[in-house]
């Protein structure tokens, strides 16, 4: 387990800059754990704090129980055994083969020739690159490099690897097969994935949890799903626009959307679901409950980690009163609903 107490991270002399401001997390043994934010939040600053490559002004990076924060150089060095680390640009010696490239962290440690090569071809095999252990990395793909730096970077045989922006510099696709790789070795390794990313497509793929940052400050954290439903922060609502449009479609806003109710208007309303409750009938039940017409406009169905979500945005039809009391209804339900406004009758 990781538990991250208090961490502040403070440059600068006079003119001084507080990168990160009192973080506390806790990240469980095996998760895939995503910690997004956009650029200048603090999120790479607190990565590298987890790993002590850049020690906090303040706090305590406990590791199964061990204070990274009172250790010496020597263990330190001894610790950080146990966390791999990748990064957005690879960091690949452009002088080695794949081959010595993943062997160079053994080589260090003064590992044999025979457990280097048994080790690099078991990683070779992992990340697929057995027919590439020759090239030179000028050779290789985006995607090819960042396989050869994730073999390189479980060659210690870690516990915990950092992920730092490490699908920024790809393209969708292979950032797919990066994210499909990783989420492999964390389920046959059961190494706990920390992803440090701006991109919200990242986190709603494979991480079960997820801290947003913000000005240095954690904002929000929770799981995926829940965090991606119910977005509180700025930040994150930022985010869930990225990958999902919940903005009035173009045709609704001509239908002259106003704020305040009226005898000759429709409550637009729009409803969000997860997990099982999304496959509940919940306009028919809306409809034979109250005697009103709800009239479906627009929805969406998508999937976070195998568990279903989505929205709908409906009109429900009838007079004033009757019209808050579905309302009324829908808000005692296990979803998410608001209010958007009110549309003309007949439209």
């Amino acid at each position: 387990m990781i538990t991250l107490e208090n961490i502040t991270k403070t440059y600068g002399g006079k003119t001084q800059v507080h990168a990160l401001k009192g973080i506390s997390l806790t990240i469980e043994d095996g998760e895939i754990f995503g910690i997004i934010g956009k650029s200048g939040a603090g999120k790479s600053t607190l990565v590298r704090c987890i790993n002590m490559l850049e020690k906090p002004t303040s706090g305590k990076v406990i590791i199964d129980d061990k204070d990274l924060m009172t250790m010496s150089d020597s263990q330190l060095r001894e610790e950080r055994k146990n966390i791999g680390m990748i990064f957005q640009h690879f960091n690949l010696l452009s002088s080695r083969t794949v081959f010595g490239n993943i062997a160079f962290p053994l080589e260090l440690v003064g590992a044999s020739k025979d457990v280097i090569k048994k080790k690099v071809a078991d990683l070779l095999e992992l990340v697929g690159l057995t027919d590439r252990q020759y090239n030179y990395p000028a050779q290789l793909s985006g995607g090819q490099k960042q396989r050869v730096g994730i073999a390189r970077a479980l060659a210690s045989d870690p516990k915990i690897l950092l992920c730092d922006e490490a699908t920024s510099a790809l393209d969708p696709q292979t950032t797919k097969s990066i994210l499909e790789l990783l989420q492999d070795i964390n389920k046959r390794m059961g190494i706990t994935i920390i992803i440090i990313t701006h991109e919200m497509a990242v986190v709603k793929e494979i991480c079960d949890r997820v801290a947003v940052i913000e000005g240095g400050i954690i904002k929000e954290e929770g799981r995926v799903v829940d965090v991606f439903t119910s977005p509180r922060s700025q930040t994150m609502k930022d985010f869930v626009k990225s990958v999902i449009n919940m903005a009035l479609p173009d045709g609704l806003t001509k239908l002259g959307v106003t704020d305040q109710p009226a005898p000759d208007r429709d409550m637009l309303v729009r409803l969000r679901f997860k997990g099982a409750v999304t496959n509940d009938p919940v306009v028919a039940t809306i409809v034979r409950k109250f005697d009103v017409n709800v009239s479906v406009l627009y929805g969406n169905i998508d999937y976070i980690q195998d568990e279903p979500f989505g929205y709908l945005i409906v009109v429900i039809i009838g007079d004033m009163e009757t019209q808050a009391k579905a309302f009324q209804y829908i808000k005692n339900l296990p979803i998410g609903s608001e209010v958007l406004g009110y549309v003309p009758r007949n439209n």
